[in-house]
């Protein structure tokens, strides 16, 4: 039987994973704005024929001139502002999913299973079994997280802990997210640009079968939308994570009877 004092720690441990993402997403606020605010600074002080300063106006046309630069470049200030809010928001949330499985295996170690290899190193050389401990719970969780799309890191809590969450992520939200990851590694790989692999990807049965909120065709760009992929990303990683560490807190006492009848 789990101690009450475990349940409150567990708890403890899924809130931490949904505030630090919140705090994660409130530091992409702030860049967000501090860039907005920087620009029209820019504007004021031109405006303002430069505060008749010197100083000031060199400063301002040069980085008037990279700005102009970077939008001939084909990549414009507002799109690399936008692109690494996208990228960093989806990561954050990746981060959360992760905590809350590592949170799981550590208070219900018995997920893990009967036997599990150990690091030298970490049990005889480190000599802190804590530690230890921390670091077979994060190799299972990152090598399960790194095998799956985001699809399947969210229904692994059902397969791997029999946490139902279909209640609280809709197949919508789930195909959304898978959506936005795609789009996500376009940037990161590809410059934004819609190559087969997303294509094909996309239409696959086994995934979106074609049912995508942007249609983008191959050689399209992303960086149109760019503006309403991080609307959506923010809205749906909020909305989910929060959902999720409410159902998971909640389904405590499910997970606790399920792991006592497990069998080694």
């Amino acid at each position: 039987m789990i101690s009450g004092n475990m349940t409150v720690q567990f708890e403890k441990a899924i809130r931490k994973a949904l505030g630090d993402f919140n705090h994660r997403l409130k530091q992409l606020r702030s860049f967000q704005f501090q860039s907005i605010l920087l620009k029209q600074l820019h504007e004021q002080v031109k405006k303002a024929g430069y505060c008749h300063s010197k100083d000031i106006a060199d400063l301002s046309l040069e980085y008037e001139d990279f700005y102009n630069k970077l939008s001939a470049s084909g990549r414009s200030y507002e799109n690399i502002v936008d692109e690494k809010n996208l990228v960093d928001t989806y990561s954050a949330f990746e981060k959360f999913l992760f905590d809350c499985f590592c949170a799981v295996y550590t208070f219900f170690p018995k997920y893990l299973g009967a036997q599990k290899s150990i690091s030298v190193s970490d049990l005889f050389i480190g000599g802190d079994i804590e530690l230890c401990k921390k670091n077979i719970v994060e190799l299972e969780v990152k090598s399960f997280v790194q095998s799956q799309n985001i699809i399947g890191v969210i229904e692994g809590f059902n397969k791997k802990f029999n946490l139902d969450l279909s209640s609280v992520v809709s197949e919508d939200d789930k195909k959304l997210l898978f959506e936005l990851s795609l789009l996500r590694n376009l940037l990161i790989h590809n410059h934004g640009v819609v190559n087969r692999v997303y294509s094909e990807v996309v239409k696959d049965k086994k995934g979106l079968k074609g049912q995508v909120k942007y249609p983008f065709k191959e050689g399209d760009t992303v960086l149109n939308q760019l503006p309403n992929l991080v609307q959506d990303i923010k809205d749906i990683s909020v909305r989910v994570s929060e959902k999720m560490a409410d159902a998971i807190i909640g389904h405590s006492t499910q997970l606790e009877k399920h792991y006592e009848n497990m069998q080694l």
